[in-house]
């Protein structure tokens, strides 16, 4: 089969186009133990959690000419059970496979699109990533050590002048039913980006109408299905999933800007949602949907040492039930720092995944918790091949109702990278996680974690 293959493309070379074909991706391994996740609560799984996690991803890119390409990724090996949505079939996730799972699948392709270059400008259609900005709506995942990606089948048509870049879009997320407008989501895209190297600056300015259909959420009255419950596909939901609204017909309009100035980087990015959403808790209904989310962050670095602070907000919403959502429920899970609050559940939600943690699924009954987070750290070059750091993670609810906690805990987290060989990494990480009240448990108790790590890009 494969010298059938590979007689096939000398043919299609000599006779047709000059096509030559490159690869790019990366491997990475984990080793996590953790300590006391369910807080001792009665019925809770995962009091304490050790796996190791694995992920493969290849990236071949097909070059037809000097106008045409052919991109895609592959998820080599991937588990259908524990990292949920892992292996969809040209998913949206990014993530890998826990080592002895019996249900790994191999080889799945999740992306692939097609790109025509010419004087006109840049054509894209398929299945690609997308990102903007800091990634506080869209994110691509292309971090060695992120676990999710936006998918999207998209049509899109850029133009460069200088330093500027137009773009519009047609969008569908990955599409459940063929049939009419069942499990249908339409997206239509235009922004400006501005980006001069000379001056160390970028910005840009993103408009989008999304419209989904009723069938996103396929039991209403449950929430099961609904596309912003976490974690997706994990079994019985836990309460985010029953009453966390989703948008229905809304506009997005998105704003970030990157400045360097001298050894100070700074930036931020501000997110609006406007237009209505639909409701699990208020009988099935359409409500008014008007939320924000924002980043910001400042970074100093000068020679071996850096510095930064980030701040992240996603609006919560204390009454799911009065007409008027403002709960920010398009925070990308990227956006979830740390190894324990933003990647585990804790508490009465504590159960056997993996890396299916949010900041955002601890509110009451009948309210979107949201998130209020600082993330003040440091980073120290020992060396060319030795680096070590230090983050504080501070989170809070955005909005609670009366007697409702807002503190959701404190986080230290140290960590060493070493480089053994070119893009060969290792390292290590220790984190003590002091919960607060905000997490549903009445007297909460400290939280360890240790996690080791292996990287591989080619």
């Amino acid at each position: 089969m494969i010298k059938h293959i590979s007689l096939a493309l000398v043919l299609f070379s000599t006779y047709g186009f000059a096509v030559s074909m490159n690869f790019s991706g990366n491997f990475r391994t984990e080793g996590v133990s953790l300590n006391n996740l369910g807080q001792h609560l009665g019925g809770t799984k995962g009091q304490n959690k050790q796996y190791f996690l694995g992920r493969f991803l290849l990236d071949p890119n097909l070059v037809i000419d000097d106008h045409f390409s052919i991109k895609s990724q592959w998820n080599l090996i991937n588990s259908k059970s524990l990292t949920n949505g892992a292996a969809t079939p040209l998913g949206i996730a990014n993530d890998g496979w826990v080592y002895g799972d019996v249900n790994t699948s191999f080889m799945t392709l999740t992306k692939a699109w097609l790109e025509w270059t010419s004087d006109f400008g840049v054509v894209r259609a398929g299945r690609m990533p997308i990102s903007w900005g800091y990634g506080l709506l869209w994110d691509a995942g292309n971090g060695i050590w992120d676990r999710y990606s936006d998918v999207r089948d998209r049509l899109e048509y850029r133009l460069h002048l200088g330093h500027v870049v137009g773009a519009v879009a047609y969008s569908k997320f990955r599409k459940e039913s063929t049939i009419e407008q069942t499990s249908d989501q339409d997206f239509y895209t235009i922004y400006l980006q501005y980006d001069n190297p000379e001056m160390d600056v970028e910005g840009g300015i993103l408009y989008e109408k999304q419209s989904r259909s009723e069938s996103q959420g396929t039991t209403m009255t449950t929430g099961a299905g609904n596309p912003f419950a976490l974690p997706a596909g994990a079994g019985t939901p836990y309460p985010l999933s029953v009453k966390s609204p989703y948008p229905h017909s809304n506009n997005v309009i998105d704003a970030y800007l990157k400045k360097t100035i001298g050894s100070f980087t700074l930036g931020g990015e501000l997110t609006w949602l406007k237009g209505d959403a639909y409701s699990y808790v208020a009988g099935g209904d359409y409500q008014d949907l008007d939320a924000w989310g924002a980043t910001a962050n400042i970074t100093y670095q000068n020679h071996k040492v850096k510095i930064f602070t980030e701040f992240l907000y996603a609006g919560g919403d204390n009454d799911l039930t009065d007409k008027n959502l403002k709960g920010f429920v398009l925070l990308n899970r990227n956006r979830s720092p740390g190894l324990l609050l933003g990647k585990e559940l804790l508490g009465p939600y504590s159960g056997n995944g993996a890396n299916q943690g949010s900041l955002v699924v601890y509110g009451d009954q009948d309210s979107f918790s949201g998130v209020l987070m600082l993330r003040p750290g440091f980073r120290i070059d020992w060396s060319p091949t030795l680096a070590s750091g230090l983050e504080v993670i501070y989170a809070r609810k955005a909005a609670v109702k009366d007697g409702e906690e807002a503190n959701l805990g404190t986080e230290i987290d140290v960590g060493t990278d070493y480089n053994v060989y070119k893009n060969f990494d290792l390292g290590g990480t220790v984190a003590v996680l002091f919960p607060g009240k905000g997490i549903r448990v009445a007297n909460p108790e400290t939280i360890y974690g240790f996690r080791t790590t292996a990287s591989l890009r080619f």
